[in-house]
């Protein structure tokens, strides 16, 4: 009776203690939850505040481009907002527009060209499914000369398999007859039966966006211009 007595006290002692280190895991799990959860948030916050910066900084440098031109000052000697456009593809690197405009002006408008098509590649890399810096590419390539007949057809034809998986080119129509002209004047010395097929396509598709038979998501809606739009 005295063994039981003396024991009582210890193992009442030993469940209290085991049910504390239970009960303190589930208070520090929760606790590291709670944590888990609010830096998840504040990341989201902060992603969120560098997608806002880097859009107001955009438009600021935009308005820079068209005040510059309204008081005449010749935007192809302009470097001035190039820091501002490589911040801006820093906070938000899926800001594609960034990087078309500023390849552009970098490879066309001041001649930096392998600086212009290598910000144009780290647009790419990170915008893999854009189709305007896709398209914007493969321009330069052949407007700068800088791309072989091989590198500007591969070029273009990534921008083909873009617009097969995204059903046509939405924001801009007419890059797909661009881009089709493009690969013909590519190809038109080393594989001059696809430059042919190529020119065929620009010609047939420039002519049915002008009448309205064919636009990116035919399949979807009915645009208004064309025929069948007030159907």
């Amino acid at each position: 009776m005295r063994i039981r007595e003396s024991i009582a006290p210890l193992g009442a002692a030993v469940v209290f203690l085991v049910l504390a280190f239970a009960s303190g895991s589930v208070v520090r799990d929760e606790h590291r939850a709670d944590i888990s959860d609010n830096l998840g948030t504040i990341g989201s916050g902060i992603g969120r505040l560098r997608r806002v910066a880097a859009s107001a900084l955009y438009l600021q440098m935009d308005d820079y481009h068209h005040i510059g031109m309204y008081q005449g000052q010749s935007w192809a000697t302009i470097t001035d907002y190039l820091p501002q456009a490589w911040l801006v593809s820093r906070l938000d690197p899926g800001f594609s527009v960034v990087f078309v405009d500023a390849a552009n002006h970098l490879a066309v408008n001041l001649g930096m060209v392998e600086e212009g098509l290598d910000l144009a590649r780290e647009g790419i890399r990170h915008n893999p499914d854009s189709l305007d810096i896709a398209f914007e590419y493969a321009f330069l390539l052949f407007e700068t000369g800088a791309g072989s007949s091989g590198e500007t057809a591969l070029a273009v034809l990534h921008y083909h398999d873009l617009l097969r998986l995204a059903c046509g080119d939405q924001a801009a129509p007419f890059r797909e007859s661009s881009a089709s002209l493009i690969a013909a004047e590519a190809l038109s010395h080393t594989m001059p039966e696809f430059s042919e097929l190529y020119a065929r396509r620009a010609q047939f598709i420039s002519i049915a966006l002008r009448s309205g038979l064919y636009y990116p998501g035919y399949l979807s809606e009915s645009p208004e211009h064309s025929n069948g739009g007030n159907q």
